[in-house]
């Protein structure tokens, strides 16, 4: 259930052209920096989150998980936004960023001649690009009236983007009056954060503005309002030898790998501007 998967985000930093000046590795991230990696870190771990709540509710689907983790995904952090102009904003900004590395991902593959990995549970990048930037443009398209453009979202594909974003919202307020909890009920179990010693100092800047947004005490909060966990789980942030997220049923943890952050913060070292 890996969200980006390691071996293209691998092939993105491969021969990859000079990266603009970082700023030293223990201060903070610049804005835009942050902004990629928060968006994405955001992105990757209601994704995950989506995999804990299929599969400690046994939901019963009618096509691929991961592409059902990620319309849940995109689609509750679009509709978390839509009564707080501030946050609205906030989730757009990092929808987008969490689109733009996949379309990275998906074009340095492409300029390396990497195989497509037509077998993988996931979607392909260049797929889950457009997945994000129609459900976006579906839910709002005044505010991103000019995205279909930008992104080259064929003008047949951007018709349909309403009833999209529409049918997987529907999706999600099935699953909360199917599996959620109930008013008055108490909590469940904890859903509680780790994070374990960082290597590097560029690894501290990512962890520091992670802890400073409060953005993984937010989701943690939203689910336990959401639904009640059966049993105790764990967000666990650590070194794993390689750059990856994904929640791990057998130990109960969802783990988000320090390597995953690092080349996130580099992915956004590299991109154009």
């Amino acid at each position: 259930m890996r969200t980006i998967a390691a071996v293209v985000l691998a092939l993105v930093l491969l021969v990859a052209p000079p990266a603009r000046a970082a700023a030293p590795a223990d201060a903070a991230l610049e804005p835009a920096t942050a902004t990629f990696v928060l968006g994405n870190v955001q992105f990757l771990l209601v994704h995950e989150l989506a995999h804990l709540v299929l599969g400690e509710f046994q939901v019963p689907l009618l096509g691929p998980e991961e592409d059902a983790a990620d319309y849940l995904a995109a689609a509750a952090l679009i509709r978390g936004g839509q009564r707080d102009p501030a946050l609205r904003a906030r989730n757009g900004a990092y929808l987008l960023a969490a689109a733009d590395a996949q379309r990275m991902a998906w074009s340095r593959g492409t300029e390396l001649g990497a195989p497509v990995p037509y077998w993988d549970t996931h979607a392909l990048t260049i797929q889950r690009f457009y997945k994000i930037v129609c459900l976006l443009y579906g839910a709002d398209p005044v505010t991103y009236a000019d995205l279909p453009q930008r992104a080259g979202l064929p003008t047949a594909r951007a018709a349909g983007c309403a009833a999209e974003f529409a049918r997987a919202s529907r999706g999600i307020d099935w699953l909360i009056a199917s599996y959620g909890r109930k008013p008055g009920e108490p909590a469940g179990a904890a859903l509680e954060i780790r994070y374990e010693a960082v290597p590097t100092l560029a690894t501290g800047s990512v962890v520091a503005a992670l802890r400073q947004a409060g953005l993984v005490e937010e989701l943690v909060a939203r689910v336990g309002e959401l639904f009640r966990l059966p049993a105790p789980a764990t967000i666990v942030f650590r070194r794993c030898g390689r750059a990856e997220a994904a929640w791990q049923p057998s130990s109960r943890e969802l783990v988000v790998c320090y390597e995953l952050l690092d080349t996130l913060q580099r992915m956004a070292l590299r991109r154009p501007g």
